[in-house]
């Protein structure tokens, strides 16, 4: 029988090259600490459940007005996406056409942004970006293409903070700028353009536009943004020799701080270093201590 010989060629998609920061770190750890071991393998064993097409659905769009306003079959990506993991690093890739790419972004953000909180919460950090070019994807996880290279140079030489941001190429062809509400569409509500120029979004961002979604109680979302503040007080509090993971943390602390959650309590505060206290303590936990006593355990 002749062999049929299937046609390779590039496909134009939105790209997102995704990475874990500190995996090395974290590994090594890991090798005497069960609990980092567990951590790291369930975090993975997520990202991994992400290779199925279904995972990325329209549960966070659908609840979004200008989502509903313009029909939610066009947000639909579950059956465009293709998803390979491998490492501490995932590729996600859209088939686009260019009259549904606001349409596209919106989805695919809102799932990144929702993977992003999860991984916060247990303290893990990622950084990344988001481009469109030329691709092949295959299901069985093979990825080529510049776009792909674009994405990872990006995330590597700008991204810089734990953070996903978007490529100029991407921005020209999204709807910017807004004049009105009819232009808007869900991803306007979680990109910002940040101090130093980059576009795009972080791991909390999740929080604030969600907060008043049904399923998002009260005491869930201050139950998971108390648990991202302990995440960030932990990553000041233990890089004394790393100041590049320091200075990581420290923009985590600003970006968490501005975020804007309507019910009051619900964000906890993360103090300076001995704000209000006497003494040159060196511990951001102390000082959280100070203001947000833990109730001790009754014996």
């Amino acid at each position: 029988m002749e062999r049929v010989i299937e046609e390779i060629k590039y496909e134009k998609r939105v790209v997102a090259f995704i990475d874990i920061l500190g995996f090395k770190d974290i590994i090594k750890t890991s090798e005497s600490n069960p609990a980092k071991l567990n951590l790291i393998y369930e975090s993975l064993l997520f990202l991994k459940n992400r290779e199925k097409p279904e995972e990325w659905n329209l549960q966070l769009i659908e609840i979004e007005e200008y989502a509903q306003k313009r029909g939610l079959a066009k947000f639909n990506i579950a059956d465009k996406t293709s998803c390979t993991c491998f490492s501490d690093s995932i590729v996600i890739s859209v088939q686009i056409e260019e009259e549904n790419i606001n349409e596209i972004i919106s989805t695919l953000i809102t799932n990144l942004s929702f993977i992003g909180a999860k991984l916060m919460t247990d303290g893990i950090l990622f950084r990344g970006a988001i481009t469109i070019g030329n691709i092949i994807h295959k299901d069985n996880g093979l990825v080529i293409g510049q776009a792909l290279i674009d994405a990872y140079q990006l995330e590597l030489s700008v991204a810089k903070n734990p953070r996903i941001i978007l490529s100029k190429n991407l921005l020209e062809k999204l709807n910017y700028p807004i004049e009105t509400n009819k232009d808007r569409f869900p991803y306007h509500q979680y990109l910002s353009r940040f101090d130093d120029g980059c576009v795009g979004f972080h791991q909390m961002i999740y929080f604030q536009v969600l907060q008043s979604w049904t399923e998002m109680e009260i005491s869930e979302l201050k139950s998971e943004l108390k648990k991202v503040k302990q995440a960030i007080i932990d990553g000041l509090d233990s890089s004394f020799e790393f100041s590049d993971i320091h200075s990581k943390f420290k923009w985590l602390k600003a970006e968490y701080e501005k975020l804007i959650i309507l019910e009051n309590g619900v964000k906890e505060k993360i103090h300076e270093l001995n704000d209000g206290i006497a003494g040159q303590n060196i511990h951001y936990s102390y000082t959280d201590n100070f203001y947000y006593p833990k109730k001790s355990k009754k014996v």
